[in-house]
Formats: structure tokens, C-alpha cells, sequence
């Protein structure tokens, strides 16, 4: 049985509070999304640049790799990510029906999930730009350590974004991937990887790739069961659900009239910093995001390849990946369900028995 408790949600959708005042932020500089994404790629090469130093790098790229259609690879990531997201075992005898009740829960509950995402709305609206200022300051933080809202982060930022800038050149030319060569290479690697980290969330033993190209075969025929919300309203209560998740770490332990003054000191300096970052720095986050020596691909590549069990590589040959079948909107469902968990600390979705012998929900 799968249940999303509707009084629990209910209750969490009564309980937000809008801000008593809305607060004045800075726009954002047109960089600043690129600034999060050159983050990224920089955080992508620095751990390759470890693993060059360890010696395993050079065990990766000598591994043989298979074949993988990008269209495999989705469904097997989108796969694995309904499973983690909703508690299914996507490759069991029992999926088909788990995820029918899975369905279920959702749409029984879709009406007090709705009421949560206006209520999000409504709370995050006078809050205006700081969410979407708060969401590209923690990509940059959680990529390089750097806080955009502390004195010297500017510099920070571009010192770090042109140290990997150096090192993702220096081994594309050690490892021989030119912009002309290189490219495909660290793309086929990249879809390997990806394959491998979807194969082993999805169960993949790498002792036994037989009985894992079985369960792919029979998870081919699942039917996604219709979701009474659509794509697009679950991802508008995603959306107000991570605004509420990055509010409220920024706001601690303090109550809202407090922490406003506080959060919109911030989102100016965030402001501020992250302006002069992309002055500073728009040459360089322009190469490392797009790649004019193919650094760009080889940073995506290889932060792949450390993530996955490169060595069982040669064991997936054999095993035919299409056929699959599309998560559609339960991978939006999924996607709720794990920024419910992020923003509220609960899971949205339990397979528990309910202490409510009158509940409904889920049978």
C-alpha cells in the first residue's frame, strides 16, 4: 500500500506563512546562471583532476566500453529515479502493481497537493527574486564552497573558475581529446557512465548481468498508470516546494519578521558579488561551459565516469537496453515527491500501514 497522508499535507498547506511585508532584491545579473553552470563543470574537473593524480583515470578510459543509446540511458535514469523518489523496486515481479497504487496515492491526494502549492505560491510570492538568487547561490556553494553573499566571493570565484579552466586543458591535451576527436569519446564515456550509476540504482549486479538484462526485459512491459495532476501543476508545487526548502535554510531557526532584513542583505551582497563574477569571468565561464577545446564535454564526462563502477563496463555489452518503457509524468511525480522531502523532512509517499483505520487514501 502506498498512502500520501492528505490531513498531514493539509495541515503543512495551513501552517505556511506569508511574509508580513514583501522585501526589495536586487536583480540578477544575466550571468548568473551561467556562473552556477561553470561551477559545476569546474567542481566536475577538479575531481577528475584527483583522479588523474590517483592513477584512476587511466584505469577508466582503458576499461572497454559498450554501446548505450541516450534514449536507453533516460529511460533507465528516469527509471531509477520514480523507484528511489516513490519506494518502487522498478525491476520486481511486484512493480506493475506498486506502481499502480503509487497512481493511486497521487490522485486521491492531488486536490490537498494542490491546495500546498498555492499556499506556496502565496508564501513565496513577496518574497520575489530571493529564491531564484538563494537557488544559484547554492549550486555555486554545494559546487566550490564559495558563499556569493560573503565578502571576496567574487574573486573566489573567478580564481577557481580559471584554475580549472587550466586543468581541463591541460588534460584534454595529456589524454589526447581534442576539440575535433575528443568530443565523442567523452560523450561515449558520459553515456556509459550514466548507464552504469542508473543500472546499479536499479539493481544491476555486476556478478550477474543475466539476470539483470531479464528484469530490464520484463520492466519493459509496465504500464505508467494516468496521474489525475498534471506535469505542469506538479511542477509548479516542485518548484514552490524548493523556493520553501532554500527560505527556509536561509532563515534557520529565526521567525520570518526576523530573518527578512537578514535575507535581503543578503540576496543584495549575493547580488553584488555575483555581478562582478560574471564581469570578471564571462570569458572563462563561456569556455568552460562551452567547451571551445572540448572541456566542457570532457568535465561532464569524467565526473560521470568517477560516480560509476567503470570496471563492470564490459559486463552491460551484452545487454539490450531499449525497449523501456517512458516514466512520463511520474518522473514529475517523482521530482515532487523528493522536494517535498527536502523542503518539509518528510517523505511525501509511505508504504506503512496507517494507525487511520477510516483513511482511504492508497487502498
Amino acid at each position: 500500500m502506498f498512502c500520501i497522508c492528505m490531513p498531514k499535507v493539509a495541515e503543512m498547506a495551513a501552517g505556511i506563512q506569508v511574509p508580513p511585508a514583501a522585501i526589495q532584491v536586487p536583480p540578477l545579473p544575466a550571468g548568473a546562471a551561467g556562473l552556477a553552470a561553470a561551477a559545476g563543470v569546474a567542481a566536475a574537473v577538479n575531481a577528475t583532476a584527483d583522479l588523474a593524480a590517483s592513477g584512476a583515470l587511466d584505469a577508466m578510459l582503458a576499461a572497454e566500453l559498450p554501446p548505450f543509446s541516450l534514449e536507453a540511458v533516460l529511460a533507465m535514469e528516469s527509471m531509477a529515479q520514480v523507484g528511489a523518489s516513490l519506494g518502487i523496486e522498478m525491476t520486481s515481479p511486484g512493480a506493475a502493481m506498486d506502481l499502480s497504487l503509487a497512481a493511486g496515492a497521487l490522485n486521491i491526494a492531488a486536490p490537498s497537493l494542490g491546495e500546498l502549492g498555492g499556499a506556496l505560491g502565496a508564501a513565496m510570492e513577496p518574497l520575489g527574486g530571493l529564491p531564484t538568487a538563494l537557488g544559484i547561490n547554492a549550486a555555486i556553494e554545494s559546487s566550490l564552497g564559495i558563499d556569493m553573499a560573503t565578502p571576496g566571493a567574487a574573486a573566489a570565484l573567478e580564481a577557481s573558475l580559471a584554475a580549472a579552466l587550466d586543468a581541463s586543458l591541460a588534460m584534454s591535451g595529456t589524454l589526447g581529446l581534442s576539440a575535433a576527436g575528443g568530443g565523442s569519446f567523452a560523450m561515449e564515456l558520459a553515456l556509459a557512465a550514466r548507464a552504469l550509476n542508473a543500472a546499479v540504482a536499479l539493481g544491476f549486479n555486476p556478478a550477474a548481468p543475466g539476470e539483470f538484462a531479464a528484469a530490464l526485459e520484463m520492466a519493459g512491459g509496465l504500464e505508467v498508470p494516468p496521474l489525475e495532476m498534471s506535469a505542469g501543476e506538479m511542477g509548479e508545487v516542485s518548484a514552490g516546494l524548493s523556493d520553501f526548502g532554500l527560505v527556509g535554510g536561509a532563515m534557520g531557526e529565526m521567525p520570518m519578521e526576523m530573518a527578512l532584513p537578514a535575507m535581503e542583505s543578503g540576496a543584495a551582497a549575493m547580488a553584488a558579488n555575483m555581478e562582478a563574477a560574471a564581469e570578471a569571468s564571462a570569458a572563462v565561464a563561456a569556455e568552460l561551459t562551452g567547451g571551445a577545446a572540448g572541456s566542457a564535454e570532457l568535465a561532464a564526462a569524467m565526473s560521470a565516469a568517477a560516480e560509476a563502477p567503470m570496471p563492470a563496463a564490459p559486463a552491460l555489452a551484452a545487454i539490450e537496453t531499449g525497449g523501456l518503457p517512458s516514466m512520463g509524468d511520474l518522473s514529475v511525480a517523482a521530482t515532487m515527491a523528493a522536494s517535498f522531502e527536502a523542503a518539509m523532512g518528510t517523505p511525501m509517499m509511505s508504504a506503512a500501514p496507517c494507525p487511520n483505520i477510516f483513511c482511504v487514501a492508497g487502498r
